[in-house]
């Protein structure tokens, strides 16, 4: 696929980082990541995509990350053939773990995440649309 079909692909999708500000001040806090699941050693599902976010600590807690991914997930969800909308994080993060519950997600499975170079322990929950 050349890069202009990549970047139809990934707009028609919704994949890519989204940008977060907070509508009064349009300061920058964050971003929501929408792609494919990919998790090591797994095959990419187009059927199955995954939403994560990251945000600066500062506005930690005033639930801008949830308003943010119930948002998102909508839209993205809004696709026929997503079949699964999935979230991963460090199994020590608590608030993303909270947040992946709001977002209607259940616990799949404990992994280890090797993307940084070594391995964190991480999990997968997921919700089946």
């Amino acid at each position: 696929m050349d890069e202009e079909g990549s970047q139809d692909l990934y707009e028609k999708n919704y994949w890519g980082l989204w940008q977060v500000t907070v509508k009064d001040t349009e300061a920058f806090i964050g971003y929501i990541l929408v792609k494919p699941l990919n998790i090591p050693n797994e095959l990419l599902d187009v059927n199955n995509i995954e939403i994560g976010w990251r945000f600066k600590q500062e506005s930690w807690g005033h639930g801008y990350a949830t308003e943010a991914a119930e948002a998102v997930s909508e839209k993205v969800t809004e696709q026929k053939n997503i079949k699964i909308l999935s979230a991963t994080a460090d199994a020590t993060n608590d608030a993303s773990i909270r947040i992946m519950e709001k977002l209607g997600m259940s616990f799949v499975k404990n992994y280890n995440d090797k993307t940084q170079g070594t391995d964190v322990a991480s999990v997968l929950y997921s919700k089946v649309l």
